[in-house]
């Protein structure tokens, strides 16, 4: 049996995905609630993904045939959709309507199973009128909501990832919708072909691309993965041991306790979009006088001066214990930094040295 590179290149992403979904479900760098059902998602396409590479070789191993009994292609739209409205915490994740959403897998594919264990494993025969009339009404009607299953809940999560106002980045959550949109409306197209003209054409090329999904969230985008989920803990962590901290007077200039108020106790700094303009609008002041009662005050600049609390925060947190497992990067960027390079160039400005040294030095 001869298998060409493309099959080789789909069989090893199928197997890299089901890894990574291990990984996740079990690794406690990613191990939580929300990434679960991201883990979920990937095991399940990788048994799709699987099936469908055994179909493509005219193969169908006792394994195959048994993973067949379920109707997966009902089951990963769920878990996705989950996953991303867990990401957001939209408020639908709390309510039981979830639970109804997996009705369809369990019921299609339990018709599926009584038919294959007649058909394909031979335990028992069905005596039905009109048998065979009844079996192919069932698989039509299953090839048509297939279709439609999965367009419906990417419709829905497009709505709510792109449409609502959440206090932390998601834009690696959003690339991975549109990497399975575009897969999806590829698959979308087979499908009706096959639905059309009672054929089904191989899937090679739809693999490839889930393939190459597998492989971006391996080496590009688990590092982002990781990165944001250390970020919103980070943030949910300072709030939760936010305490009041005493400003001292600044008894020359009132904007200027305006500002240390703004900085110390709502954390404006660690808004990566920061102005001076923003700021100046917020205290009702000229940007350019607010520049120069910083200079007076501290002989910064605008940005010098923010970015010597960002320091100082993210110093503070370097040193508490609660903050070990988190990345230094990570820190640095729910600081207020937008980027490794600003945020290792002013920390090294402010304290002579580099982030990874100054922990060395304090440990």
């Amino acid at each position: 049996m001869e298998i060409s590179f493309l099959e080789i290149f789909i069989l090893i992403g199928v197997i890299h995905g089901f890894v990574l979904g291990v990984i996740i479900l079990f690794s406690r760098f990613f191990k939580n609630e929300d990434n679960a059902y991201l883990a979920y998602t990937l095991i399940i396409l990788s048994i799709i993904g699987l099936n469908n590479w055994f179909w493509d070789l005219g193969k169908n191993p006792v394994l195959i045939s048994i993973l067949d009994l379920f109707l997966w292609q009902f089951l990963y739209p769920v878990t996705l959709f989950v996953f991303f409205v867990k990401k957001i915490k939209h408020p639908l994740v709390k309510s039981n309507t979830i639970f109804f959403l997996y009705i369809p897998f369990f019921i299609l594919s339990l018709l599926n199973g009584i038919i294959s264990l007649d058909t394909i494993f031979g335990l028992y025969e069905i005596i039905i009128p009109n048998k065979k009339e009844i079996i192919f009404f069932f698989y039509k009607t299953v090839s048509i909501v297939s279709v439609v299953f999965p367009i419906i809940f990417m419709a829905i999560s497009f709505r709510y990832l792109f449409y609502s106002n959440t206090a932390f980045s998601i834009k690696w959550i959003k690339r991975i919708w549109v990497f399975i949109s575009l897969l999806e409306i590829y698959g979308v197209i087979l499908e009706v072909y096959r639905f059309i003209y009672d054929y089904k054409m191989p899937l090679t090329y739809l693999w490839v691309g889930v393939s190459v999904f597998m492989y971006w969230l391996i080496y590009k985008g688990l590092y982002q993965f990781k990165l944001s989920n250390d970020q919103y803990e980070i943030r949910n962590q300072l709030q939760r041991s936010k305490i009041n901290k005493k400003i001292p007077k600044d008894e020359v200039n009132s904007y200027m306790q305006q500002l240390l108020i703004l900085i110390e106790r709502e954390n404006i700094h660690h808004n990566p979009d920061i102005s001076r303009d923003s700021i100046a609008q917020k205290l009702g002041i000229s940007s350019g006088y607010l520049s120069e009662q910083i200079k007076k005050s501290s002989n910064k600049n605008f940005s010098e001066f923010i970015n010597s609390y960002r320091v100082k925060d993210i110093q503070q947190m370097i040193l508490d214990p609660e903050f070990d497992k988190y990345s230094i990067l990570a820190i640095g960027l729910e600081a207020g930094f937008n980027s490794k390079t600003t945020f290792y160039t002013a920390f090294k400005k402010e304290t002579g040295l580099s982030p990874n040294e100054f922990k060395k030095q304090n440990q």
